[in-house]
């Protein structure tokens, strides 16, 4: 397994079999709905979830530190335009 020191993968617990998650990201809110970016441990790497309203509307499994950067950044920005604030 890589960590966050060999540059390519974000350190994450042994993988055990089990999805674990490992860090919230943002949560964006609009009115009372939430939004929120979760990144969970995955045998591939990280998997990061997209939650709105409590339900899971996106998911993407990423291998690098820079694919998990750009998933979440754009995510968030698409939301942001569509007028979800911090």
């Amino acid at each position: 397994m890589r960590t966050l020191a060999d540059g390519n993968v974000f350190q994450r617990a042994t993988w055990d079999g089990t999805p674990r998650e490992v860090a919230v990201w943002w949560t964006l809110h609009k009115g009372q709905p939430r939004a929120i970016c979760r990144m969970l441990a995955h045998v591939f790497g990280h998997e990061l979830r997209l939650e709105v309203k409590k339900q899971l509307v996106e998911s993407q499994v990423c291998k690098t530190d820079e694919e998990v950067l750009s998933c979440e950044e754009r995510w968030r920005a698409g939301l942001e335009a569509k007028g979800w604030k911090r």
